[in-house]
């Protein structure tokens, strides 16, 4: 399992660190069974191929369709700066569409 795990003295892997300085590793835990990482392993695997993992770069790993931030970032995206007006203006036009729909701007439009 240590393998895969970055070497040297700074190494948060404490298994590495005292190989790189010379000593033996202290056993911390058995660790899990065989039985349990070849239950997970397929599973673990499957989470790290290359394609399911460059989705996830950049920090872009909300579910953008369901969540309120997604709905604001696509109007007032974070890679861009605004003024806080704009960005007011966006976080406002956010709410009411995912309280309300597009309904909503309706109802609006028709207050003014």
């Amino acid at each position: 399992m240590h393998g895969q795990c970055p070497i040297g003295v700074d190494s948060l892997c404490y298994y590495q660190r005292a190989l790189s300085c010379g000593k033996k590793p202290n056993e911390k835990y058995k660790g899990l069974s065989n039985e349990v990482l070849n239950t997970i392993k397929a599973t673990y695997l499957e989470l790290c191929t290359k394609e399911l993992l460059t989705k996830c770069l950049h920090g872009k790993t909300q579910n953008s369709s369901e969540c309120l931030n997604g709905v604001i970032w696509q109007r007032v995206p974070k890679e861009d700066f605004v003024c806080l007006k704009i960005l007011k203006s966006g976080a406002l036009n956010a709410g009411i569409q995912f309280n309300d729909g597009y309904k909503g701007f309706v109802e609006i439009s028709k207050k003014t």
